[in-house]
């Protein structure tokens, strides 16, 4: 027997379904995707979370900007103004905008008094990032885009790097992305006024937490003007001029804005090479444009080794990227797609000595937003099942090295808490850098109340001791180094081994007028260096003639009774759970 043929059932014709039916369907179809963006929000706050608190390092950043940020914290808590208590002449501070040290003084008064306390407040505002990122691709092209985008970004070196210490980029990013999330808001619910004023108010902040955000500022005005909204224009110009000008004036009043200033050096850490010109401009945007597209960018994404591989993987990002911001632009234009090309011009023109994956932090979600947008758009176009491998593809060659880079990151901060327990917080650092710590715990202790240091890290010195200290002059003409000193008042000298700087600037000052320093201790590493701490005698003994025979001996008597104190300051022990300047007692 023939096997009987089914008859197939006849589909039922769509025109035919009840509008009861069909709100159902549609109601149940916005039910699951709700329930699908809750699980994905959720997978991307605990995955970002855990691979965060995982990688932090205990260890106290040893670069200047942390403990300048700390610094500025501690002075508006202690004497409710703004200055650079390191400094001798404890000058108003006009380079920082005030946001961020503003947070770090209120972490402060709620009782924060460790670095891990701190750095906890970079964790928060890296994970508000990404969460608001993933809630801001969430709007725009749904659960599953978001999620693969917001679990790329969680991983990035750039990012992860980010939240370990305690810099303004975390605040930074967070207010950025934010103010880009409310106004895609502002589209989505016309007539919500609330997330037009919220955007606007994270659009100055951010501008007052970082001067990079003048950018987001244009963006959100420009798209104010495109809109046609002239009253929520003036007053958003009126609320972003009022405390620029403010800030303007105090600059004018302190000699000028240090960052402006900065901006037109050909290199800001050497100003004697003088201001950058037209010709010179050009260069230096096509200069940091190779360096953001070949290695920065693909650097902070995925951490391949090799230029070749870096290169070729920068290159494809920021071309199809540039693709998918043509097209987005096309349909809409929002404060995101203005804001990306201001921004990106920005870093291409600042000097290339800033240049690093850290600026381009607010690029990153961007420029994987677009280009995986124009990726998986082509793909859906050749079938409809390949948007699928693009996905594959972009956890392939991002994410798996980003994990790898991750699980780096992990096993570093395990061998360091490890040495931190037995070493102290400085104990992951170099010889020469424990040297710096050390000479700066002891200059704390003996050094007379009013003295002044020249050192390599002013800011970390003074949050180590508490003595004001300034960079010695970076000049081998001993004229240059003591009228520096007679003009900061400072009487001491810290020839360190941090980096070959105190060798290349000190050393050559006191090789040629040694009868005009003398020597109060020398701090000895576990690597048999040294890092000498060095008294500048008065004027009439620095003015002696340089004498070639008195070079070579290089003979450097012992310093006075009267140079350091009678009895020595108690210092608390340097900790991972105490920030040293709030214990430390006023020199």
């Amino acid at each position: 027997m023939g096997k009987r043929k089914k008859k197939k059932r006849a589909a039922r014709p769509k025109h035919s379904r009840s509008p009861e039916e069909v709100a159902y369907d549609v109601a149940e179809e916005k039910r699951r995707q709700r329930r699908l963006a809750i699980a994905a929000a959720v997978l991307v706050l605990g995955v970002q979370i855990t691979a965060t608190v995982m990688a932090l390092s205990p260890a106290p950043h040893n670069g200047g900007d942390n403990a300048g940020y700390l610094s500025l914290a501690h002075s508006l808590v202690t004497h409710g103004s703004y200055v650079e208590q390191w400094d001798p002449e404890a000058r108003p501070h006009t380079k920082y905008p005030p946001v961020y040290p503003t947070i770090l003084a209120g972490a402060m008064l709620l009782g924060a008094e460790g670095w891990g306390a701190f750095k906890a407040i970079s964790v928060f505002f890296v994970v508000v990032s990404v969460f608001v990122t993933f809630l801001w691709a969430l709007d725009r092209r749904g659960p599953r885009f978001a999620l693969v985008l917001a679990l790329l970004l969680a991983f990035s070196p750039a990012v992860l790097w980010s939240s370990r210490w305690i810099l303004s980029d975390p605040p930074f990013l967070a207010l950025t992305l934010f103010t880009l999330w409310a106004f895609h808001r502002v589209d989505r619910e016309p007539a919500s006024p609330a997330w037009l004023w919220a955007g606007g108010a994270a659009a100055i902040l951010a501008t007052f937490t970082r001067t990079a955000g003048l950018p987001l500022v244009l963006a959100v005005g420009g798209w104010l003007a495109l809109e046609r909204r002239w009253k929520s224009l003036a007053i958003f110009g009126a609320a972003f001029a009022l405390p620029s000008g403010l800030w303007w004036m105090r600059g004018q009043r302190s000699g000028g804005a240090e960052y402006v200033s900065e901006f037109w050096k050909i290199n800001p850490y050497d100003p004697d090479l003088g201001n950058v010109g037209v010709g010179g401009l050009v260069s230096r945007i096509f200069e940091n444009l190779n360096g953001y597209v070949f290695t920065h960018i693909p650097a902070g994404l995925a951490p391949y080794e090799g230029g070749g591989v870096l290169a070729a993987l920068g290159l494809a990002l920021v071309s199809a990227a540039v693709v998918g911001w043509g097209l987005r632009l096309r349909r809409e234009r929002t404060v995101t797609e203005l804001f990306t090309p201001l921004y990106f011009g920005l870093i291409l023109a600042w000097p290339t000595v800033w240049s690093g994956d850290r600026f381009a932090l607010p690029l990153y979600p961007l420029l994987l937003f677009y280009a995986g947008e124009a990726l998986v758009d082509g793909a859906r176009h050749l079938h409809r099942r390949l948007p699928w491998a693009v996905a594959a593809l972009a956890v392939t060659v991002l994410g798996i090295p980003a994990v790898r880079a991750w699980s780096g990151l992990v096993r570093e901060a395990s061998v360091c808490s490890r040495v931190v327990e037995t070493r102290g917080p400085f104990g992951c650092y170099s010889p020469g850098f424990q040297e710096f710590t050390l000479a700066a715990r002891w200059v704390g202790e003996n050094l007379p109340d009013g003295a002044a240091v020249f050192t390599r890290k002013p800011r970390i010195f003074y949050t180590l001791s508490g003595v004001p200290s300034r960079t010695y002059p970076l000049s081998q003409d001993p004229e240059n180094f003591f009228r520096e000193a007679r003009e900061a008042g400072v009487e001491y000298v810290v020839m360190d081994r941090v980096d070959q700087l105190g060798a290349l600037y000190v050393g050559p000052v006191v090789g040629a007028r040694p009868e005009a320093f003398c020597n109060l201790i020398a701090v000895r590493g576990g690597d048999g260096g040294q890092t000498a701490i060095l008294a500048i005698l008065p004027a009439d003994a620095s003015e002696v003639p340089a004498d070639d025979s008195v070079q070579s001996e290089m003979v450097i008597q012992a310093c006075p009774a009267n140079m350091v104190r009678d009895v020595a300051r108690e210092l608390p022990p340097y900790s991972a759970s105490l920030l040293p300047l709030l214990a430390l007692p006023r020199p």
